[in-house]
């Protein structure tokens, strides 16, 4: 049988200073917030609103597999939102594969 070797994408983490502590965030995508285009129907709604719909579930899915519990104890309901771009754009989060060419 033939073994398939994959090497694993390595991003460095991020460290965010927030309110004068530094926290730590992973440098990898989970797979949960991969999977959240399926949890979001466009049945129904206006292009507007599933784009507000799959927004909040992909806050969701960063903040419960990323944010550490600490950082979770410290962190504003109104800055989870400049967090998650922050995050996104380190890891390259929405980047085309065929921009990296």
């Amino acid at each position: 049988m033939a073994t398939i070797q994959i090497k694993a994408k390595k991003r460095p983490d991020l460290v965010i200073e927030y309110d004068g502590t530094e926290y730590t965030l992973t440098g990898r995508i989970p797979t949960e917030i991969a999977a959240v285009r399926g949890q979001v129907s466009q049945k129904g709604l206006t292009p507007k609103a599933y784009e507000e719909e799959l927004g909040a579930k992909f806050i969701d899915a960063f903040y419960e597999n990323v944010i550490p519990q600490d950082f979770k104890m410290a962190l504003d309901l109104e800055d989870v939102g400049p967090v998650f771009t922050a995050w996104s754009e380190h890891v390259g989060l929405g980047e085309s594969k065929a921009s990296e060419k």
